[in-house]
């Protein structure tokens, strides 16, 4: 193994607590994840080589594990082949959340970014005009190839609703598949999809100076910091409710998702020898 060879990679589905995931192995002390969340090596950078790839997590001090995590690389066609060649004992983390809640949370992140207006603010209308609303939740067509890559016990597959259930335990068993003991002093990282930024710059600037305190062992300090005076009354004037910019999804369009869904689910429970937990694909019985 290179001296800064990844050990693991993050394929969660883009806004499925994969934010989440790189807060808990950030905080790891025996774990160096990439300074960027999202690296996309295997996605779209290949061509950079593997040199380029491994500076992202090049540290002096001796750790136990090196990766990061990118949602694109659960999607991308070539990325499980490019990782099995890089390493083929990689530990995959996915992340995986109800797939017509996924899509509608896709819409509110591209509202946020500016990257759809008018028309396409609805999300009816921006289903069209994004195809990977839809094509992101097929998570057991994506999902298959990295299977047919790596060995099952070596993909580790966590559920948003269960994340949230107990979010601390779950933080659990991610250090414990890699061999590492519990966070003493787990910080809960996530990203909040009902608000965005009036002033970006000021809110990406607030976001990475939090971030790279968290990555220096400040991150009590960082929660205390956001709650003072002056810096509270700054975040929240700088935030803006996406619902008074985004209209819900209707009840028809939720209806049609849940069937387009389906047959997909039942093939990943199949493939993860699992259920999944999410509430709209269990049987009417057990929903009562």
């Amino acid at each position: 193994m290179r001296r800064f060879q990844a050990t693991f990679v993050g394929i969660g589905g883009q806004k499925c607590a994969t934010t989440w995931l790189y807060g808990v192995l950030q905080q790891c002390p025996g774990v160096r994840v990439s300074d960027e969340k999202e690296v996309d090596f295997f996605s779209y950078y290949f061509d950079r080589g593997y040199e380029w790839y491994e500076r992202n997590f090049a540290a002096e001090q001796q750790v136990q594990h090196r990766g990061e995590i990118s949602p694109s690389y659960l999607i991308h066609p070539a990325a499980a082949a490019r990782a099995a060649a890089y390493n083929p004992d990689l530990h995959v983390f996915v992340t995986l959340r109800d797939p017509v809640k996924r899509a509608f949370s896709n819409h509110l992140h591209e509202a946020r970014k500016g990257h759809i207006s008018g028309d396409n603010l609805l999300f009816e209308t921006a289903l069209g005009n994004n195809p990977l609303y839809r094509d992101q939740g097929c998570y057991a067509t994506h999902l298959r190839r990295w299977f047919d890559h790596f060995p099952a016990e070596r993909i580790h597959v966590f559920f948003q609703e269960e994340i949230n259930a107990d979010r601390e335990a779950m933080a659990r068993q991610v250090t414990d598949q890699l061999g590492l003991p519990p966070l003493e002093d787990f910080l809960d990282l996530r990203a909040n999809e009902s608000v965005r930024y009036r002033n970006p710059v000021v809110g990406e600037a607030l976001w990475k100076v939090g971030n790279y305190a968290r990555r220096n062992g400040l991150g009590r300090v960082v929660e205390t910091v956001k709650s003072a005076p002056g810096i509270s009354q700054l975040r929240s004037a700088n935030r803006e409710a996406m619902n008074a910019v985004v209209q819900p999804m209707k009840p028809e369009t939720e209806a049609m998702l849940t069937d387009f869904y389906a047959d997909e689910v039942a093939a990943l429970e199949k493939l993860l020898n699992r259920p999944t937990p999410w509430e709209r694909y269990k049987p009417a019985a057990l929903r009562a």
